[in-house]
């Protein structure tokens, strides 16, 4: 019904405006601008130069953050990949949208994509990379039938695990690769013996296929990257430790553990990637007109990696978590705060930083918005374009709220004060004294634990997943 509901709109809008008295003429709308959202997978906020990291070298990214802003609150919409993603598509928090698990649901017709808005308004729209919102039994939620004219990748998560896979989607027909998977699993799954065909330069070579046959007009391009995530199902037998990569760069001759200096290697061609985009989009002469967000879906990996003889948590190689406490999975303030940066030539301002504390539901209302609609008002997101240009007053959402599927964690955020539950044990933090959340206040702030409680309550619309059929 949201999906007709948002039809009717455009059909009335478009009624009022032929009935209209004739005027001047008006002048010609101004382009709308190219958006393009590179996602990295599992990247910790301090695992990037501009939040502080020293040991790895991330120019490109850092050069980003030196041309537009860098955000110091940004929040991910989920402590683990596909609800992160179905926020970000969708506008909607956890307690609203399909998945609040990796792979538990999968978006239906009537789910409205951030890729169908911009379609709507005459946007060329493209997935490269890993979708993670989608059964293959259902067609319906496929990515081409969520609003993007291309895709290339993966539908399923594990499936995207594999950085040598047997084949890769592309639209609803396969791509072979000239990689040898002798035991492939379930949807691409499996470990790879002959490794030809690297996923991520195959997904960076599309990508920039579409951005140079769509230079002309306006474009959305969701560049999804499986970097650095790990290969869950080789990571204690593989001698990389699962992180799979077709060089090591810069860091071969450190004195790390090859899982280590492969983890490095992947910021390292993840890095490279945002460079290559932009030498791109500069050659195309559309570098001005186009808007660059870079984020992480979540925080730094908890992962236990082998090989390692100086720490048990892959997310403490390089301070992955800032200090934060917790890693990927927990809804503490490491497995949420992820490295937030948009730069958009003239209109947001080099160099700048902002302490907006915005979330991926806010990405969508603002890239709605910087697409010359208005942000959508039933979505949970706010825009925080106002925040970016200068121009306008912004209006945060009062709180956020995270769950993890069957409520083993929820949190809400208010103002100073956040709120963490383990089931429904309370802890409560005020973080503008203790980011770290480590002072647990609760007892001393029955009220305020009251009133986060309540809310937390009154968002937590969990539906009833379906069973996913076998095989």
């Amino acid at each position: 019904m949201r999906r007709l509901g948002f039809a009717l709109t455009l059909v009335h809008t478009a009624l009022a405006l032929s009935c209209a008295p004739q005027r001047l003429s008006a002048p010609a709308r101004e382009t709308p601008p190219n958006i393009i959202v590179l996602l990295a997978d599992d990247l910790g906020i301090g695992e990037v130069g501009a939040w502080g990291q020293t040991e790895l070298a991330t120019p490109n990214i850092d050069r980003l953050a030196r041309d537009g802003m860098r955000f110091t609150e940004f929040r991910s919409s989920a402590a683990v990949c596909g609800p992160a993603r179905c926020s970000f598509m969708t506008g909607f928090h956890n307690g609203r949208c399909r998945l609040d698990d990796n792979d538990n649901d999968y978006l239906r017709p009537d789910d409205i994509t951030l890729a169908e808005r911009l379609k709507q308004v005459g946007y060329s729209t493209a997935l490269v990379g890993k979708w993670g919102l989608s059964w293959d039994s259902r067609p319906e939620s496929w990515p081409q039938a969520q609003g993007f004219d291309t895709f290339f990748g993966y539908r399923d998560q594990v499936h995207a695990h594999n950085f040598f896979p047997e084949y890769l989607l592309d639209g609803t027909d396969s791509l072979r690769t000239r990689n040898v998977v002798p035991a492939p699993r379930g949807m691409g799954s499996g470990s790879a013996s002959v490794r030809l065909d690297y996923a991520p330069d195959l997904m960076k070579a599309r990508a920039f296929d579409f951005v140079r046959a769509n230079a002309a007009k306006p474009f959305f391009l969701f560049w999804a990257t499986n970097l650095p995530h790990i290969h869950n199902e080789t990571r204690t037998v593989a001698a990389d430790g699962g992180y799979e990569t077709n060089t090591l760069g810069p860091y071969a001759d450190r004195a790390w553990s090859l899982p280590k200096k492969g983890y490095a290697a992947q910021i390292h061609l993840l890095d490279q990637g945002l460079g290559q985009l932009r030498t791109l989009l500069d050659s195309l002469g559309v570098s001005e007109r186009t808007i660059i967000v870079f984020l992480s879906d979540n925080g730094a990996t908890f992962l236990k990696g082998p090989n390692d003889g100086t720490s048990d948590v892959i997310g403490r190689w390089f301070n992955g978590t800032l200090g934060y406490r917790g890693f990927k999975g927990d809804l503490y303030e490491g497995g949420l705060r992820v490295p937030g940066i948009v730069a958009w030539p003239g209109r947001v301002r080099a160099g700048s930083s902002s302490a907006a504390r915005v979330d991926f539901t806010d990405m969508h209302a603002t890239l709605v918005e910087a697409s010359g609609q208005p942000a959508p008002a039933e979505i949970t997101g706010r825009s925080f374009l106002p925040v970016l240009t200068g121009r306008g007053r912004h209006t945060p959402q009062p709180y956020q709220v995270w769950y993890s599927p069957d409520r083993r964690q929820s949190a809400v955020l208010e103002g100073k004060w956040k709120a963490v539950w383990m089931r429904d044990t309370l802890a409560l933090f005020d973080l503008s004294r203790d980011p770290g959340e480590q002072q647990d206040l609760a007892a001393k702030e029955p009220a305020i634990s009251a009133r986060l409680d309540s809310i937390r309550r009154a968002e937590d619309r969990r539906v009833t997943h379906p069973a996913k059929p076998r095989g």
